[in-house]
């Protein structure tokens, strides 16, 4: 999902440069052997991040997404990782997803178990997406959200294979391939995430990163639908014991602003509107074709929005809020509001907070900005949020760019190293290794 990049006050050039002596201090010889392994082999992770980008795999582009998948399974195969690829029922019309598992060699008591989280899927495609490298950045679909991600997990495993310390811990990579427009039913979509969150202890989830930011919450959210109709009749009589559908629906959303604005945490937002005379959907369900006169009272409104919560049961309030405010009817008019959850809220816990604390000392001990709790109203949804119920995880660690569900998507390549290094040395230092 998309994350805002901002200019931070250090920039790229003066981040990468800062020394290493004071860090190298603070570092086990493991830790200092798998920074160096990092920088490397900055060259080969870009080269594939750009195979990663070069293979199609808009969401709705099953075959793109299980080729991008194919990809990655050869990578995680060589590490000696036991991998397999799921599809979903054929009605979900999504590609699937990449389960791989490599079980601890050499047991380690303190070892935590590891899920590393990922998504193939991009929200644009096409020739006009293709990887492309100018200077310090390179654009193209998936660049940021989230290809680049997954090879900053990949390269971190990499690091950790390369440094001969791989074979003590229990890592489990599942990355989906519909993260961004989630399949349904959700059960059957998520069954597979939420079967290796209820096995592991912490989850690890490589959407966009930052400088000084990771995220140990995140808002849920989740669709609303409000249809709404009235009597139909000449323009002459409105007011006059009928209102019309438009008038009912403005009624409506400004009691939704009205009634709701102001809530920390809490938005909804009317997507899209269509009404009239007549109001017919495609097939997609957010295409219509609209028609109507001046000198009719329109019989016919469809509204379509999101509702984005910190809680659940912020979630349910503002539901039963929304349902009070729709109940109500103007003269003539009639209204009916339907929900649909999608990604539910992660929120705040010790779990989540102990995660960051260890981000953020790996962070400085490997010479990088000190890192902080990103706002949860900052970042959208995502996939670590269906594993919150079961284990404390902690997102962000993935690539540094912009423009992501865009056509502009990019992503800062020197920062790939910084990415990678710390995500290698946090599994490291969860896994109970120091040496």
């Amino acid at each position: 999902m998309r994350t805002l990049f901002r200019s931070p006050v250090l920039t790229v050039l003066t981040i990468l440069l800062l020394p290493a002596v004071a860090a190298a201090q603070t570092l086990t010889p493991t830790e200092q052997k798998i920074r160096a392994w990092v920088a490397g082999h900055h060259e080969d992770q870009i080269a594939v991040l750009e195979k990663l980008v070069n293979q199609p795999s808009g969401t709705l582009n099953m075959a793109g997404v299980k080729a991008a998948g194919m990809i990655f399974k050869a990578e995680l195969d060589a590490l000696g990782f036991a991998s397999r690829w799921i599809d979903m029922p054929a009605g979900m019309h999504r590609g699937g997803h990449l389960v791989a598992e490599r079980k601890a060699r050499i047991q380690n008591e303190s070892a935590k178990r590891l899920l590393l989280i990922g998504h193939f899927d991009t929200v644009f495609e096409g020739e006009g997406q293709k990887f492309v490298r100018a200077d310090s950045t390179a654009r193209g679909a998936g660049t940021v959200d989230m290809k680049g991600g997954d090879v900053v997990m990949l390269y971190a495993l990499k690091a950790l294979h390369a440094s001969g310390v791989i074979e003590q811990m229990d890592i489990t990579v599942l990355i989906t391939g519909d993260e961004e427009a989630t399949g349904r039913p959700l059960d059957v979509a998520r069954r597979d995430l939420i079967d290796a969150a209820k096995r592991s202890d912490y989850a690890l989830s490589f959407e966009g990163g930052s400088y000084s930011q990771a995220s140990i919450s995140r808002r849920g959210s989740s669709s609303w639908r409000l249809t709404v109709t009235g009597r139909q009749g000449h323009s002459a009589g409105i007011f006059n014991n009928t209102y019309g559908a438009i008038y009912e629906t403005a009624r409506i959303l400004n009691e939704f602003r009205e009634r709701l604005v102001g809530e920390p945490g809490l938005t909804f937002n009317p997507g899209f509107i269509a009404g009239g005379t007549e109001a017919v959907a495609d097939t997609s369900g957010y295409g219509y074709t609209v028609s109507g006169k001046t000198n009719i009272i329109s019989p016919i409104t469809h509204v379509r929005g999101d509702l984005r919560f910190i809680t659940e049961a912020q979630k349910e309030r503002a539901r039963a809020v929304m349902r009070e405010i729709v109940a109500k009817h103007l003269p003539g008019t009639q209204a009916q509001i339907a929900f649909e959850d999608s990604y539910p809220a992660m929120p705040l816990t010790a779990g989540g907070e102990f995660l960051i604390a260890q981000y953020d000392t790996v962070s400085r001990a490997l010479g990088y900005p000190a890192i902080r709790a990103q706002d949860a109203t900052t970042r959208g949804a995502g996939d670590v949020s269906f594993v919150a119920p079961y284990v404390a995880g902690i997102d962000g660690l993935g690539a540094l760019g912009g423009g992501g569900h865009s056509p502009n998507e990019f992503v800062h390549l020197p920062t790939l190293g910084m990415q990678t290094a710390r995500a290698a040395v946090l599994m490291l230092r969860l896994a109970g290794i120091r040496r």
